[in-house]
């Protein structure tokens, strides 16, 4: 397959070689012309004592080949020297092609690149519409998911994933070392006490303890548990702890079906004292914060949660590839599904229609306060690299066709003029 810049030139000297063809001809057209008109003068002088009538050919055609050497000449000094003799305002556009660039850039400038002229044309368009009403198209949505699916998969694998899997775990690493964790805990165990919830909460863990202690086989986990967690080796003391174990933890379920049984019962309101003590010193206590913030930056450089967070490129990227890499990415549904939205948005919505284009207006207006003189430079810069007898040569394909009608006007016109002439001057004797 052929690079685009390639394919573009050939098709630029497609172009090239059409327009010259088309220009060939008319100048031949307007050669033509004038050839004729010299025959037919030569022709007319010949004939000039049989009749008078060819004293007016003559004229005619005297005339015509003056218009249309005349304007040849004018139109050949445009991009040349006429036969090569450098007289004098002659190749006005090749000695004029910097003066040429630049004008043309203020030119452009001035009366095309323009605030107003860019936010009417903004607001004709109506770009947020046009949007709304192409997303809303059937199967444009799912088109624009898969091809945005696509962009990303090659992106993705385009990218330095060591560099990425540094930059995600800095970026994760300073994110959470920021977060407050002190602050954010008070004010969700705020939220839970505000309705309430805290009691479901309690609700909640006593019904799974007093399930849990229920069961014989759970009793002696939990004894075993409590040997362990207080270092229990003394002999009579392991046995002393296993005989009274199930009845302590028998004790434990009577009491948590009872707290669990009665909204009322003291424990609970014990229980949400303890949480508004704690949230107190969560909010409030300086000490408790830097406690908190201590534990958390050494809990975060520590090895462990650095290679955890190092990894976190590296799992987001294999689950990108792989879901991207399916005829039927669930990326590019949920795109298409996000573009149906904003289409359906834009289509009923006309304050937000209103508000995209204003954005879009203003945006626009920015940039061509801030880049307005730049277009007059690129203009200027790009013409600059052309040489003389290029642009002189482009500019003569782009209207030169248009031009040789101003040879055959000449022609026509230079005719009838001497024509007009000479039939007044036989009539004024």
């Amino acid at each position: 397959m052929q690079p685009s810049s390639d394919l573009q030139q050939q098709l630029d000297s497609v172009e090239d070689a059409l327009r010259r063809t088309r220009l060939r001809t008319m100048q031949r057209m307007a050669g033509g012309l004038l050839l004729l008109a010299f025959l037919v003068f030569c022709l007319a002088r010949s004939l000039l004592g049989l009749h008078p009538a060819w004293g007016y050919v003559s004229a005619f055609a005297e005339a015509a080949m003056v218009g249309a050497v005349a304007d040849w000449f004018a139109v050949v000094a445009l991009f040349r020297h006429p036969l090569g003799i450098p007289v004098w305002h002659t190749a006005i556009i090749p000695n004029s092609k910097d003066d040429i660039g630049r004008n043309l850039g203020q030119f452009v400038e001035s009366h095309f690149i323009t605030e107003q002229g860019i936010a009417e044309r903004i607001r004709q368009a109506n770009p947020a519409g046009l949007l709304g009403a192409w997303l809303l198209a059937p199967g444009h949505s799912a088109q624009l998911g898969l091809a945005m699916a696509k962009a990303a998969r090659v992106v993705l694998n385009a990218l330095d994933h060591e560099a990425m899997g540094l930059l995600v775990q800095g970026a994760a690493t300073r994110q959470l070392s920021q977060f407050d964790i002190a602050a954010t805990a008070g004010k969700l165990l705020d939220l839970l006490m505000a309705g309430g919830s805290h009691q479901q909460l309690l609700d909640s863990v006593l019904r799974e303890l007093s399930s849990y202690l229920d069961e014989e086989k759970n009793q002696q986990q939990a004894i075993d548990f409590l040997i362990a967690a207080f270092g229990v080796e003394n002999v009579f003391y392991k046995v002393g702890t296993a005989a009274i174990g199930p009845r302590a933890l028998r004790s434990l379920a009577r009491s948590a079906h009872e707290v669990l049984l009665d909204p009322a019962h003291p424990a609970r309101a014990r229980f949400t004292n303890w949480l508004q003590e704690f949230v107190l010193h969560l909010k409030d206590d300086p000490a408790w914060h830097e406690f908190i913030a201590r534990h958390q930056q050494e809990t975060l450089a520590s090895a462990r949660v650095q290679d955890l967070l190092g990894s976190l490129w590296g799992v987001l990227r294999d689950r990108l590839l792989d879901d991207l890499g399916r005829d039927d990415p669930a990326t590019a549904r949920q795109i298409a599904m996000l573009a149906g939205k904003v289409g359906d948005a834009l289509a009923h919505d006309e304050r937000l229609v209103e508000g995209l284009n204003r954005a879009i207006e203003s945006g626009s207006v920015l940039l061509v306060r801030n880049h307005r003189g730049e277009v007059g430079q690129f203009i200027e810069t790009q013409l600059a690299r052309w040489s003389r007898e290029e642009m002189s040569d482009r500019i003569e394909l782009a209207i030169g066709r248009d031009l040789q009608f101003i040879r055959i006007n000449g022609t026509l016109v230079g005719g009838l003029v001497g024509l007009a002439i000479y039939s007044a001057t036989r009539l004024l004797g």
